[in-house]
């Protein structure tokens, strides 16, 4: 789009002109050209602006001569030409030792050649160059837009981009995921020059979309190239706005097929089949019913997590091209997925990938366990809900809970809807342990606790408990008298373990209650 320092005295007009210092900045590009008589104030110069000048009034005030060169300088300017023979009959010395310092060209313009002709001399080519520029940009636009139409989506946008460029391109998504990539990379490899990659942020509405990258080596890369990879980087943000309006239209077909399910809204194996086939998700085999919660401390943020998870879930169930049905509740994600490996695989990689994206927040999965018909996934959300619910009690995250692994607390399902109900099986055998410990300051109920923890040692118990074996024994005999049972029983003391565990998830899915 423009022209060097360099280039520039090489053109026709420039051959009677002379470079005197600062050959370190020949590269510098020129964006304008200026021509000022009389120099006030250089902050008014912008950087890249080449300055013509006489340099009158320099030479009668010492201060302005010492700060011209320092202040172009700051300014970035490209270079400066002055023309002698009217005000400066020769360029002083200080001017070229300052020039090469801060490697500002400076070029001095004999008084015969006109200002007229070094401005239309430089001026010229940067006017073509940027003609070239606006036409190739119009080639490049074209030529984008039949990629983005081809239907080939991102990658056919980035592969484009490889083409018209030479170069390697890469699209990585903002969960750090690689989209595509595009190129090749064993010529960059052959190349023994040093490489430079650009890279362009893929925005829409203020929202962050992934990254474009396009690398070369350093001696290849041509300002035109950055116009290629501004095209390519509006052509991606199109394309992820409307692959999210495609993927918030399927996320409500499949969402409202799933409350359907869910309510038990009766449908014959036909339309199972067709509305299965229209979405994608196989419908033989076994299902297995998931629930995803995010702990944030601010409710407000849960809409965006819950978007960040279905985003991530999309993700890697495009790589491993499995289907899952989803239905979003106001505290948590549904999941539906096929039960087989791929599926567990799955989970475990997004648990993975929430703890590198999102490390302070924890995400907690419960599983169902598999029903045969699909039809059946109201059973299997009941029992992943209360997996997760309980979540809490028997893991951590990352952990992924499965219903069938829930130490037993699998048999209290039937009684967590009402708090009444678990209150009923804990109460006639807990409650006498509780009222003792209140009244006489004791700990009957955690030495209970931690006896059946320790599997009946009562070595473990007493030293976990940091009392005498005495003390011990002198609780375990208040422990069976308050509650009628004997703990060497095995059926009694799993009754005892089962009221413990009714306490336990009262307070945690209620937890006004004691």
């Amino acid at each position: 789009m423009t022209i060097t320092i360099r280039e520039a005295l090489q053109l026709p007009d420039m051959v009677h002109t002379r470079l005197i210092a600062g050959a370190g900045g020949l590269d510098n590009p020129i964006r304008w050209v200026t021509i000022v008589e009389v120099l006030e104030d250089t902050s008014r110069l912008q950087e890249g602006e080449f300055l013509i000048t006489t340099g009158f009034g320099l030479a009668e005030h010492t201060e302005k001569l010492a700060s011209f060169i320092p202040s172009l300088a700051k300014q970035k300017l490209s270079g400066v030409a002055i023309h002698t023979g009217f005000y400066l009959r020769e360029i002083p010395e200080t001017f070229l030792t300052l020039a090469d310092h801060y490697q500002l060209p400076l070029i001095e313009i004999p008084t015969e050649i006109n200002f007229s002709t070094i401005t239309k001399a430089i001026l010229q080519p940067i006017m073509n160059r940027q003609f070239e520029t606006l036409a190739y940009s119009s080639a490049i636009h074209n030529r984008m837009i039949d990629a983005a139409l081809s239907k080939g989506g991102l990658p056919a946008i980035a592969g484009e981009l490889a083409a018209l460029t030479g170069g390697v391109v890469s699209l990585v998504d903002a969960l750090g995921f690689e989209v595509t990539q595009h190129g090749s990379s064993e010529a960059l490899l052959h190349d023994q020059s040093q490489e430079i990659a650009h890279r362009v942020p893929i925005r829409a509405n203020r929202e962050h979309f992934g990254t474009l990258t396009l690398t070369k080596p350093e001696h290849a890369w041509k300002e035109l190239d950055d116009v290629a990879l501004q095209h390519a980087s509006t052509l991606c943000a199109l394309e992820y706005v409307k692959e999210r309006a495609v993927a918030a239209t399927e996320w409500r077909l499949k969402g409202d097929f799933v409350e359907e399910l869910l309510n038990g809204q009766q449908m014959t194996h036909t339309e199972l089949e067709s509305r299965c086939r229209m979405l994608g998700y196989p419908l033989a085999g076994h299902h297995l019913c998931v629930a995803v919660r995010v702990e944030v401390a601010d409710q407000t943020m849960l809409g965006d997590m819950h978007q960040s998870v279905i985003t991530l879930m999309r993700r890697l169930s495009d790589r491993h091209q499995r289907s899952y049905l989803l239905r979003e509740r106001p505290h948590c994600l549904l999941f539906i997925l096929p039960d087989d490996q791929t599926s567990l695989r799955l989970l475990e990689q997004l648990t993975s990938r929430w703890r590198g994206l999102h490390p302070e927040l924890a995400l907690q999965i419960a599983l169902s366990n598999p029903c045969e018909q699909l039809p059946n996934v109201v059973s299997a959300s009941e029992e992943a809900m209360f997996a997760l619910q309980a979540y809490p009690l028997l893991a951590q995250s990352p952990q992924i809970l499965r219903y069938r692994d829930m130490q037993g607390y699998q048999f209290l399902f039937p009684y967590h809807r009402e708090k009444e109900s678990l209150l009923r099986l804990w109460n006639p055998l807990l409650d006498p342990l509780i009222r003792y410990d209140t009244k006489y300051n004791q700990q009957l109920l955690e030495t209970l606790e931690v006896y059946l923890a320790q599997n009946g040692n009562g070595l473990q118990t007493s030293q976990a408990l940091y009392i005498h074996r005495h003390t011990l024994k002198y609780r375990l005999t208040q422990i069976e008298e308050k509650t009628g049972y004997r703990l060497e029983d095995a059926h009694q003391r799993w009754q005892l373990q089962l009221a413990l565990m009714a306490r336990r998830l009262q307070q945690q899915l209620y937890p006004t209650n004691r």
